[in-house]
């Protein structure tokens, strides 16, 4: 055959699909792997974790906080006798068995066979006896516990608000030899584990964590100790038991926070994370996430055979991807796209749900039938031959089961009187999504008055489980409603939501360009809630919904091209300015606590970026005083000086507006301080991918800024530097195929003559295959398998 490139006519079969196979479900449909090992982030994903960092597009969890040491996890329940002593038990329970079935189904989904048969758990139950004064009339004596989970605030009559000072030993701890480890004397007293040396209470929550080690065969005992009450089961939202229970025992578990507790904020932050402490989705109790069981099996890893070798040792351990993490802490991060949860569908909207009503013995199913969500669909594309070798070019992808919304605007009614108040009286929402932004109106009876000072009614817009408050803050002074996004503690724009007191509607613009940052994506399920609020981010209850059914789900356009970005300088150059100036008291200090406080006394200082540069934020103070300085929007910041009266902040890389926090962590007198910042333009990018060399961790190579610039040819989330396989998709450690992977086969007139791998959890993705061939008429056959089960086949018949 002369050198030249033949297109082959395809004629009567055309394209056949020959059979499809129904996927195994979700989340193992979307999940690709987990990420392991010191910098070996996901592809797309970064250290730094600044929320408003245009490239933070991953999760961040705090791992290895507590010390658990083996894999045969025995728990004890204690709950003191009470009028709702046996709901208090089962709603205390169902949290550990979410933990327990949670962990096991989603190990099972994420191809983790030796997390599933390693790890078990083991719950013990206990009803304790108490007098009148909530004290315990027996002593309690529990042998080798992992985990003891403690209700020292029951719903209902005995015990509530008795805060016992004189248990004796109440609580004694014993090892599996029965040595004695510990007592506690008055386990049920919130106050007396608060002023226990080594009780971690998170937050404002009434929760917290304490390890004692016992040492020797009983090793360490993990306290997760919860002091909720629901005054209304499934409508307060403030710490309600199931939740504080589960997240306090997910702290046992060593998991640590993901963006939104005392010691962030970072982000994006998966809201719906049960160790977030967000209320996001409202209304529905959360479960166990594959970014959960990542930072689990991290700490499983010492005690399991995770190669199989049929040996436990130091091939075995699993580290972190961000070893180093803040310093005290690591951190494992996570890609959006591998984010699912333990339900039948991956989807947080559908986690299992525990019982909470007063019918005795009722209980929730917390292991999930996984169902699919998408069908496998493969093209072929042109087939050609050059000098005797067909070349066959194709897609595979998964398409979504369910129908897809094709509409941009929509609108739903919601009956009025089914509130507390006309305040809290939803009428409706109307939703309009544009390249920019989406718009939505909600509907209320009455929208509260706004006055000065703060509203204890907020108005909130809900996107994709997501939820955006609109409120008068604690100690406003001008009249304004503002915005928080709930997940992150982040106030956006002003102008994001106006309330119409004479329309009685609240106005929302959300630019989609910042639900994107939060990888919040089309399509989008939108409605509105409203309820009762307090400080700056406390949700106390719900009230109302529009829709009830929370079934308003739109399309939306391609999203409009970026409009934040600076342009870049054509030469370098330097400027210095102050930007900002202010004054603090002692009364205004935060004593460094992060996202709660009685009223948020941070100050906030924009610095506007007009072309792309590097920022050195000087912060100079007099006074008695310990003052912190964050400086967000940029590739990262370094502290470059801390000295008294002198912070020093460095920003890399900044090409949009900077958002400047000073803290007021301590302050003991009267204290000044001065900001200036020197603004030094970025020009230099070697490789030509729109990051500079400053700001580029791999400047040889061209890759986008999500990711440091650094590449990911074939698109199988582990970077170019850390693939022994960079030209073929795997979903192997070491980025190579594996032999359960996915792969695309071709056959000629029944022979097998080529193959690829391909991987589809993220995303189509593209193969070309080869095969030699004669003139003359063939049977071309492409299948893809999973393993060795067949998804999709395909036929040309060619001449």
């Amino acid at each position: 055959m002369n050198a030249r490139r033949l297109l082959l006519p395809v004629v009567a079969l055309a394209l056949v699909v020959l059979g499809t196979s129904t996927a195994q479900g979700s989340p193992s449909e979307s999940y690709v792997g987990p990420h392991t090992g010191n910098g070996r982030l996901p592809a797309g994903c970064i250290v730094d974790r600044d929320p408003i960092n245009p490239d933070n597009h991953c999760y961040h969890m705090k791992v290895g906080l507590n010390a658990l040491d083996s894999p045969k996890v025995d728990v004890d329940v204690l709950i003191p006798v009470s009028p709702a002593a046996e709901r208090d038990m089962r709603v205390a329970t169902q949290a550990v068995q979410m933990w327990d079935d949670g962990l096991h189904y989603l190990a099972n989904q994420m191809g983790l066979p030796w997390l599933v048969k390693g790890f078990a758990m083991d719950v013990r139950t206990h009803e304790i006896p108490v007098g009148d004064d909530g004290q315990p009339t027996d002593p309690i004596h529990l042998v080798d516990p992992e985990i003891v989970v403690v209700v020292s605030n029951p719903a209902g009559g005995i015990g509530i608000g008795i805060d016992p000072t004189a248990f004796g030993e109440a609580l004694g701890l014993y090892d599996d030899q029965g040595v004695p480890c510990t007592q506690v004397p008055n386990p049920f007293s919130m106050s007396a584990w608060q002023a226990r040396d080594g009780f971690e209470q998170h937050d404002g929550e009434p929760g917290g964590t304490y390890v004692e080690d016992c040492g020797g065969v009983g090793g360490n005992v993990c306290f997760a100790v919860n002091g909720a009450v629901d005054p209304a089961t499934g409508a307060s939202d403030f710490f309600p038991l199931f939740d504080l229970v589960s997240h306090e025992f997910g702290h046992c578990l060593t998991l640590g926070h993901v963006g939104d507790g005392a010691d962030g904020p970072w982000g994006p932050t998966p809201t719906n994370d049960i160790m977030a402490y967000s209320t996001d989705p409202p209304l529905i109790n959360k479960c166990v996430s594959t970014l959960d069981v990542e930072g689990f099996a991290l700490r499983m890893s010492n005690y399991l055979d995770v190669n199989g070798d049929g040996h436990v040792d130091d091939h075995d351990h699993l580290v972190p991807n961000d070893k180093r993490g803040d310093g005290t802490s690591s951190f494992q991060v996570q890609h959006p796209d591998d984010h699912h949860y333990a339900s039948p569908t991956g989807d947080p909207a559908d986690c299992p749900q525990a019982d909470q009503s007063l019918v005795p013995g009722a209980e929730g199913d917390f292991m999930p039938k996984p169902v699919a969500t998408t069908r496998p669909r493969l093209r072929v594309g042109d087939v050609t031959a050059v000098d005797g070798h067909l070349h066959v070019a194709g897609v595979a992808r998964r398409v979504p089961l369910g129908k897809q919304p094709t509409a941009y605007a929509g609108s739903r009614t919601d009956a009025g009187g089914d509130s507390y108040s006309p305040v809290t009286d939803l009428e409706g929402v109307r939703v309009k999504v544009t390249r920019t932004a989406v718009d939505a109106v909600i509907d209320a009876a009455q929208v509260w008055p706004v006055v000065d000072g703060t509203s204890p009614v907020a108005y909130s817009l809900t996107i994709n489980g997501r939820r955006l408050d609109s409120f008068v803050p604690t100690g406003g002074t001008d009249d304004q409603p503002v915005v928080m996004d709930n997940g992150t503690g982040y106030y956006l724009p002003p102008g994001t939501a106006s309330w119409d007191t004479t329309k009685n509607t609240v106005t929302f613009h959300v630019r989609r360009d910042y639900l994107a940052d939060q990888s919040i994506r089309a399509p989008y399920n939108v409605y509105a809630v409203t309820g009762y609020h307090a400080r700056s981010n406390d949700w106390i209850a719900n009230d109302d919904l529009a829709p009830d059914k929370l079934d308003l789900d739109l399309a939306a356009p391609k999203l409009g091209p970026e409009t934040r970005d600076a342009p870049v300088a054509d030469r370098v150059t330097s400027s210095t300015a102050k930007v900002g100036s202010g004054s603090f008291v002692p009364s205004d200090s935060t004593f460094g606590v992060g996202l709660v406080s009685a009223t948020d006394s941070r100050d906030r200082v924009p610095l506007p970026i007009r072309r792309q540069s590097s920022a050195l934020v000087t912060l100079t103070w007099t006074g008695d005083a310990t003052l912190g300085l964050t400086v967000g929007g940029g590739s990262s910041q370094q502290v470059v000086k801390d000295d008294t009266g002198v912070l020093q902040v460095l920003v890399p890389w900044a090409r949009r507006d900077l958002t400047v926090t000073v803290d007021p962590q301590e302050v003991l007198d009267p204290t000044d301080y001065t900001l200036t910042v020197k603004r030094t333009t970025v020009v230099a990018d070697r490789d030509g991918d729109h990051v500079p060399d400053v700001a580029d961790s791999c400047p040889g190579s061209r890759g986008p800024s999500a990711g440091g610039g650094c590449p990911d040819r074939d698109h199988d989330t582990v970077f170019d530097s850390d693939d022994a396989c960079p030209g073929v998709p795997g979903a192997g450690t070491d980025g190579c195929p594996t032999a359960g992977g996915e792969r695309v086969v071709v056959l000629l007139d029944g022979k097998r003559v080529d193959a690829a791998s391909v991987l589809t959890a993220h995303g189509p993705s593209r193969f070309r295959l080869d095969a030699p061939v004669s003139r003359g008429r063939h049977t071309l056959v492409v299948r893809w398998y999973d393993g060795a089960k067949l998804l999709a086949s395909a036929r040309r018949t060619v001449n």
